[in-house]
Order: structure tokens, then C-alpha cells, then sequence
């Protein structure tokens, strides 16, 4: 890896710069967006949310020992994610057959734990 994913990597001076960590069931990260990511005044853009779940599903499906790209995006925003506001997300394996691996990912509201979105991933094997 070069360290330039605009989604998770350090040097990549526009990217989200995403610290994610491994758990015993999936990862997770701490997410506060700066306003360089909204669309309407405040509000993270969807197409950053879509980024957030896709990353989160894809480094799910590597520390489950699955290199893979993501060949599906199913995408489902409930509520707003506020800009500046402390969110987590989260991103799991739900099953892995041959080479496509199928994970799920959902991003809460850090202060009430409700479900801003969620998404179902489809990812192909590159290993």
C-alpha cells in the first residue's frame, strides 16, 4: 500500500484520513467529518457517507484475510450526518463463498447509537 486511498490514507491530503481498527467481530472507526465533506450546509455529503461504508466494508473483509474490491454498493441513508458532530462505524463479514465476500457496514450517531446509514457490500476477491 502507498498510503494515498482517499478514504483511509494518511498522506493523501484531501482524503478522510479514517483510523480503523480491528475488533473481535468486524472494525470500527471514529469519524468527525470537517466541513471539506458536506453538501447542504452542515450535512456530509452521501457521497462521503457511501465512501465511509465502503471503506469500512472492504477493511472488514482484509483483517478477515480477503483482499478484495468492491463490485456491489448497496447504500441506505436514514438520517443526516451532521458535520463536526462524532459518529462510529462499523464494518463486519457476513459470509465469504469462492471469490466474492459479502459484508455489511452501518454508521451511528455516537451520542444516541441510532443508525444514520448502512450498507450492503458485494466484494470480489483480488487475492
Amino acid at each position: 500500500m502507498d498510503n494515498k486511498c482517499f478514504a483511509c490514507g494518511g498522506e493523501n491530503e484531501k482524503g478522510l484520513k479514517l483510523k480503523i481498527t480491528e475488533t473481535a467481530d468486524g472494525v470500527i472507526s471514529i469519524i468527525r467529518l470537517p466541513s471539506d465533506y458536506q453538501g447542504y450546509s452542515a450535512i456530509a455529503h452521501g457521497g462521503i457517507i457511501a465512501t465511509i461504508l465502503d471503506e469500512m466494508a472492504v477493511w472488514a473483509a482484509y483483517k478477515s484475510g480477503y483482499k478484495s474490491a468492491t463490485c456491489e454498493l448497496n447504500v441506505r441513508i436514514k438520517k443526516p450526518m451532521y458535520i463536526g458532530q462524532e459518529y462510529i462505524a462499523r464494518g463486519w463479514v457476513i459470509e465469504a463463498r469462492n471469490r466474492l465476500v459479502k459484508a455489511g457496514a452501518e454508521l451511528k450517531d455516537r451520542n444516541s447509537e441510532s443508525i444514520v446509514a448502512s450498507a450492503c457490500v458485494k466484494l470480489i476477491r483480488i487475492d
